[in-house]
């Protein structure tokens, strides 16, 4: 009798076919896996390429890398490559700073930065010509033109509250920085800017000079006794305080320029007498307001200083657009300037007191600064713009020789120099770039309550993990009873 043929195939046959399918099946996930891995070094390497804006999100307090529209159009307009070279120890970054640059380099394409640690590359500061740099510095270089945006200029402290509370704050001022220094390695022609001398003016500080270099002036002295007449190519005069009056013949020079459309700023002092070149300005609708202003509102002097420490009123116009929200101008010892608005003159207060003002006529006499009926009250100017006449000629007055002071400038945070650059932009028909504030560092602090501090430690550090852990014990032991 023939044995029945097998309906099935022998077991050999079934384990080499259950071996061949989970070949199969392997090489497919092999492959699989391969895919994926080549995809995501891929996704890696594109998402490695994009701009720092599209792969790292500001979530800080202050948005302290969000690029202000004044960087981002400075940056899309330009046509020369600059590149910036951060001075950082490897390891060692400020990486505000870095974050900064990234988010420069993806909105400009001719703006590229490396960084150069001091300990590996030491004479590299020197040898592009910012011998001065300290570490985490920043050097743009453009063409033949190299700008050093010192460390310490990219953050600053507000000390304001410092009596009161006892605390202080810190703010980023890197991109104000930094794009100041761009749009001057970018700027290919600098307006002349002379400085008169011969009357005992008094030279610019350097906070002075540099902040006009940065806003495209070249700051260069003069003498009418040496040179014999206002340099041609002279497109503002700075007459900066002089200690005794001008000649006939100086004013004759001055009042020729101006009638040809000339820009002239003038610094006085209230203690220096200058008939005649008072006389040009009253040409113009300007007066002297006989005496010295006082201050009485506790807001608008200085701090542990007299009253005639004036931290004026800003004049909210197109001369003073160029300064930082929120800065202070300060003018010790100051005198009253009057217009005459009826005359066909344009008239633009730059720097007030308040209605709490006076101006203290006799106060070379006077015991103390207390108003008395002869004291006219403010408000008070004591610095003014005009503009108008057929010319365009535009000349502005600052009645405080004091505010061009160095010690001045710093107590408020460069806020005298700030004035200065946009008084000059405006009268040299430069428009005043958007000034970039500093952000503040400061985050709010969250206070929880010790009870719920407890409670949530608990949540987190035990409850949480235990019942992850109970969970999957209970998964697992279900998943083997099926």
């Amino acid at each position: 009798m023939k044995k029945p043929l097998l309906s099935h195939p022998a077991p050999a046959a079934d384990l080499r076919e259950a071996r061949r399918r989970a070949l199969k099946s392997g090489s497919w996930a092999a492959l699989l896996t391969a895919a994926v891995l080549a995809v995501v070094i891929l996704l890696n390497l594109v998402v490695a390429a994009l701009p720092a804006q599209y792969t790292r999100f500001d979530i800080s307090t202050g948005r302290l890398f969000t690029l202000t529209e004044t960087t981002k159009n400075l940056l899309g307009s330009m046509e020369s490559d600059v590149t910036a070279y951060y001075l950082g120890i490897s390891g060692q970054e400020d990486e505000n700073v870095t974050q900064l640059l990234d988010r420069y380099a993806g909105a400009g394409a001719h703006f590229r930065w490396e960084q150069k640690d001091p300990n590996l590359y030491p004479n590299f500061a020197r040898q592009v010509g910012a011998a001065d740099a300290n570490v985490d510095s920043v050097i743009l270089i453009c063409g033949d033109k190299t700008e050093l945006v010192d460390s310490y200029s990219m953050y600053e402290a507000d000390y304001s509250s410092y009596y009161t509370t006892g605390s202080y704050t810190y703010s980023f001022a890197a991109e104000s920085a930094i794009t100041t220094a761009l749009a001057a390695v970018l700027r290919t022609e600098q307006t002349a800017l002379y400085s008169m001398t011969g009357h005992g003016e008094a030279a610019l500080d350097a906070d002075f000079t540099q902040t006009l270099e940065n806003a495209g002036f070249a700051v260069q002295e003069f003498s009418l006794v040496t040179a014999g007449a206002i340099p041609g190519d002279a497109a503002m005069l700075l007459l900066n305080a002089p200690q005794v009056d001008y000649t006939a013949d100086d004013v004759a020079a001055l009042r020729d320029y101006l009638q040809n459309g000339g820009r002239l700023l003038v610094v006085t002092d209230l203690t220096v007498p200058t008939p005649n070149l008072d006389a040009l300005l009253a040409e113009y609708g300007l007066t002297r307001q006989p005496g010295v202003l006082i201050e009485r509102d506790m807001d608008h002097y200085l701090y542990g200083y007299p009253q005639t420490y004036l931290l004026p009123d800003i004049g909210q116009n197109e001369a003073t657009a160029g300064m930082a929200q929120g800065l202070y101008a300060l003018a010790p010892v100051a005198q009253g300037i009057l217009y005459d608005d009826t005359m066909d003159y344009e008239f633009l207060p730059l720097l007030s007191v308040t209605d709490a003002g006076y101006s203290k006529v006799d106060y070379q006499n006077a015991d103390l600064l207390t108003k008395t009926d002869a004291d006219p009250a403010g408000p008070f100017a004591l610095a003014v713009a005009v503009q108008g006449g057929e010319a365009g000629a535009k000349l502005a007055w600052l009645n405080c020789a004091n505010l061009l002071d160095a010690g001045a400038d710093q107590v408020v945070y460069g806020g005298n120099a700030q004035w200065l650059g946009s008084v000059a932009n405006w009268l040299c028909d430069q428009e005043n770039a958007a000034v970039i504030d500093a952000k503040s560092m400061s985050a709010a602090i969250l206070n929880v309550p010790a009870g719920m501090a407890v409670g949530l430690g608990l949540l987190f550090v035990l409850v949480l993990p235990l019942g992850a852990v109970i969970g999957g014990a209970v998964y697992c032991l279900l998943r083997r009873r099926r």
